[in-house]
């Protein structure tokens, strides 16, 4: 959650629980122990006003304070996000396993929270030249596999008014630059049931994805690697086996 959006939260009870969610967005974004200085200011928000609510925040549990007087995620966190991730956990953990047995390379799962994709599992493949991105890190979905992949269970409007928020940086030459080519990207990925990132988030690359429409949120697999293995005939078969491993869920 950005600072603008945190700020542009209605007064009152609705707007503490916005500051709050906001506060642990900037420290799980910042990936290190903040400060209150620094968080009070990447919020927005005034240092008392900061002070009090993460005090609130460490007594829940969400949070905790080091000796350094810096401030880290806390554990309660780990029990929410299992709790999130409980219904579908073991068919991602299989799943995943799975792909990479077969196919020998990464396989991330990915979900769409707010705007963006975020990596809530990965098993990693065993060759020397790897895809790796460290799982909890949030990407755009215009320019990944798997968020295109989520995007194609929304509806065109929706994916219209997600990329009007958010924009469409460039990643590479390869990345859409604008609303109707993602579009018109998202309705390829209905068609044909994948959808491909050709070197779009970053050169040498190249990754594909599959939606998981059974899941109890929006839900996408994936497996990735270097361009060079990951070749465009090598896509069809690997896309065949991320939906052999998705469709057998019940």
């Amino acid at each position: 959650m950005s600072a603008e959006a945190v700020e542009a939260v209605p007064s009152g009870p609705v707007q503490s629980i916005g500051r709050a969610l906001g506060l642990l967005e900037h420290l799980a974004d910042a990936g290190r122990p903040l400060g209150l200085s620094e968080l009070a200011g990447l919020c927005r928000i005034p240092v008392s006003t900061t002070h009090r609510m993460l005090g609130g925040l460490c007594q829940a549990g969400y949070l905790y304070k080091g000796s350094d007087r810096r401030y880290r995620l806390g554990p309660r966190l780990v029990a929410l996000g299992g709790a999130a991730m409980s219904p579908i956990a073991p068919d991602v953990s299989t799943w995943l396993a799975g792909l990479v047995e077969v196919t020998g390379e990464t396989a991330n799962a990915a979900t769409l929270c707010g705007d963006t994709v975020l990596f809530v599992a990965q098993v990693q493949s065993s060759q020397a030249m790897r895809s790796s991105t460290e799982v909890h890190r949030t990407t755009m979905a215009h320019c990944s596999a798997v968020g295109k992949a989520l995007l194609s269970l929304l509806a065109d409007d929706e994916v219209a008014a997600l990329a009007s928020r958010t924009g469409l940086a460039r990643s590479t030459s390869h990345t859409v630059g604008s609303v109707s080519e993602l579009v018109a990207a998202v309705r390829v990925v209905r068609r044909q049931g994948f959808a491909l990132d050709d070197e779009e988030e970053e050169y040498g690359a190249r990754c594909v994805a599959v939606p998981v429409p059974s899941a109890p949120f929006p839900l996408a697999v994936s497996v990735a690697g270097p361009s060079a293995r990951v070749t465009r005939e090598r896509v069809p078969t690997l896309a065949a086996e991320l939906h052999r491993v998705v469709d057998a869920r019940p």
